[in-house]
């Protein structure tokens, strides 16, 4: 079957999200086990935007002290993962055990968990919490998320060292749910950036990693919450507060001891493998401000990368949406996505330049729900959007500038 065969015909879904206002999708749009895509719901991937050549950057091959930065998408755990999840020996390992060693051979691996991690809480209020089971009201799926706190400690152990909690389903158990997740994170010991709790109204928005010396200031946000209200401002948005988080990005290029700066914007719209202008404005605004690299997420299909001469010189790197790292959605785009490769330098001036990127096509199965290394359709798809030159493959030896072997 051939890959436009994969998709049914339709018009790509077209949503202006205004600077300072956004317009956020239905909750419908992220339904579970879809049997058919809806007519005009996913953008023909023959008509996304296709790489024309390799990513390379001008240090590639500058000497320093190397980090290797792997990032996946969207950490959306549907009914069907989030049983195998309970009823498997391995946990929620069953979800990404054949791709772990993908990211787990990084310096620093990066997630967005969509969705809270609040046991004992229900959309109204608090519940006995029923353990590792699926029962709808504590742990449930669409349209509002919510997943036992094992969750965290299973991605700790597969290797992730960071996560953004700024999405539009952050306040899936309301205010009360970003506290009780906050508070699981923190007793895993998990960084994570992009939300605060109502007990620490002062805590920072950004978190810090550090690999082989090099300190990177991490800083989510998020264009929705999907219409629940936030009255304590519990959750950084990438619009609303748009000049406080460039303030951020600023100050932390800034900062003694942070050699980088990361960025995860949640937005975009969903199932649109072209990125809108505002997000194209937005990212070389967050660029611009000093970030190194920006890390797209929502539209759970992959959108293409880029690279940004900075006003001040700089070169950076944007990539619009990783897609779906882990997700019980149907259809082939949202099924595909990748793990990316991020590769840093930091010269004996101390200055943090980009040596490379590369991208390892991956894609979810199910029966049972399982991420495996992409092949056929899938693998195509990716590899049309970002190219066959910055490609990896399972079994390559992970280096992010080949060109300078």
């Amino acid at each position: 079957m051939s890959l436009r065969a994969s998709f049914l015909a339709g018009l790509s879904l077209l949503i202006t999200i205004a600077a300072g206002c956004s317009t956020g999708p239905t909750v419908a749009d992220e339904g579970e086990e879809m049997e058919e895509e809806e007519p005009g719901q996913t953008e023909d991937p023959l008509s996304a935007p296709a790489a024309t050549g390799p990513l390379r950057f001008d240090d590639a091959c500058r000497a320093g002290t190397k980090v290797t930065i792997a990032a996946v998408g969207d950490v959306l755990l549907h009914g069907p993962l989030q049983k195998q999840a309970y009823a498997s020996p391995e946990g929620f390992s069953s979800l990404w055990k054949n791709v772990q060693l993908l990211f787990a051979r990084t310096d620093l691996s990066y997630a967005n968990l969509e969705g809270p991690c609040a046991d004992g809480h229900t959309v109204s209020g608090t519940a006995r919490d029923p353990g590792l089971v699926f029962d709808g009201k504590v742990y449930s799926s669409y349209p509002q998320f919510n997943y036992h706190p094992s969750l965290i400690g299973g991605l700790k152990s597969a290797g992730f060292d960071v996560l953004s909690t700024a999405n539009n389903h952050a306040l899936d158990r309301r205010g009360r749910g970003a506290d009780r997740t906050i508070e699981n994170l923190v007793s895993a010991g998990m960084p994570f950036t992009g939300t605060r709790s109502t007990a620490n109204m002062e805590a920072p928005w950004h978190t810090m990693t550090e690999a082989n010396g090099v300190k990177i200031a991490w800083l989510a946000c998020t264009f929705s919450t999907n219409g629940i209200p936030d009255p304590k401002n519990q959750v950084l948005s990438c619009y609303e507060d748009r000049a406080t988080m460039l303030s951020a990005i600023s100050a932390l290029r800034n900062q003694p001891g942070v050699d980088a700066v990361i960025v995860t914007p949640h937005w975009g719209v969903e199932y649109a493998h072209t990125p809108s202008a505002p997000e194209k404005k937005l990212a070389r605004d967050m660029l611009d401000a000093g970030a190194t690299a920006v890390l797209g997420g929502h539209p759970h299909v992959v959108q293409p990368w880029e690279k940004y001469k900075t006003t001040d010189g700089r070169e950076g790197f944007v990539i619009y949406s990783l897609g779906n790292f882990v997700s019980g959605q149907n259809g082939l785009a949202k099924r595909s996505a990748l793990v990316l490769y991020l590769g840093l330098t930091k010269g004996a001036d101390g200055k943090v330049t980009i040596n490379g990127v590369r991208h390892a096509p991956i894609q979810m199965n199910p029966s049972p729900w399982t991420a495996t290394y992409a092949k056929g359709e899938s693998l195509e798809l990716t590899t049309r959007i970002l190219g066959v030159w910055n490609r990896i493959g399972p079994d390559e030896d992970l280096v992010t500038n080949p060109e300078c072997q």
